[in-house]
């Protein structure tokens, strides 16, 4: 349904957005496109922490593995060019591999001490 005012180009996105989801479920793509969509909430979560710990809000545990793999994959995405899933669509299949597997155990990382209060 088109409510009153709103642009065809809003229907023609939304249509275009079902046939893609409507696609990936027929073809089996389903799974890997929940993994695109949670590997962008990776990218957009580690973004938040740089910039936390940047402000002196948060201690990145710099050493941990994990957190290297993470961080380094995500300083790598422009958010001013492209979405945090497009930057995850165009990861090649090994970084985006590494960057799901190191996930769990970066967001482990970052214990109740290393947040710290605002002054």
């Amino acid at each position: 349904m088109i409510r009153k005012g709103t642009d065809m180009t809003d229907s023609t996105r939304a249509t275009a957005i079902l046939a893609r989801s409507l696609a990936d479920i027929a073809e089996g793509g389903l799974a890997h496109r929940m993994r695109l969509e949670q590997a962008a909430r990776v990218i957009v979560a580690a973004r938040r922490a740089s910039h936390l710990a940047a402000a002196g809000a948060l201690a990145l545990p710099a050493t941990d593995p994990a957190v290297q793999a993470v961080t380094e994959i995500a300083r790598h995405w422009d958010d001013t060019a492209v979405t945090a899933l497009e930057y995850a669509e165009g990861l090649p299949v090994a970084a985006l591999e590494r960057l799901l597997r190191a996930a769990p155990s970066w967001a482990a990382a970052f214990a109740p001490g290393s947040w710290r209060q605002a002054a």
